[in-house]
């Protein structure tokens, strides 16, 4: 299984509000790119103005296939807000549940 993590922090809540709208939006038209993927999207609660997307893969590949539709859809709208980004690609080592 593989990750991609992007955190954004934007100036305002109100851009990440936006920002998060449009993703909800656009991802769904692309879900049977790589039908077992799953994406969260996160609002962090002490920093409002920053939000984190957080995609699971089953396989490398789809992790290309995200990145370049997102690189069509999604980048060009997110530069004009100018968040700061910060993007991390991960390969699963250890899933360990915790509860029963």
């Amino acid at each position: 299984m593989f990750k991609t993590t992007i955190i954004n922090t934007f100036s305002s809540e109100d851009e990440c509000e936006m920002f998060i709208m449009v993703l909800k939006q656009q991802w769904p038209k692309y879900k049977d790119s790589v039908p077992e993927s799953t994406l969260e999207i996160v609002k962090d609660i002490d920093m409002p103005n920053r939000m984190l997307a957080l995609w699971t893969f089953k396989q490398k590949a789809d992790q290309k296939v995200i990145m370049k539709i997102g690189e069509q859809i999604i980048v060009p709208f997110r530069d004009r807000l100018a968040p700061k980004t910060i993007s991390y690609n991960w390969e699963v080592d250890q899933v360990l549940s915790l509860g029963r």
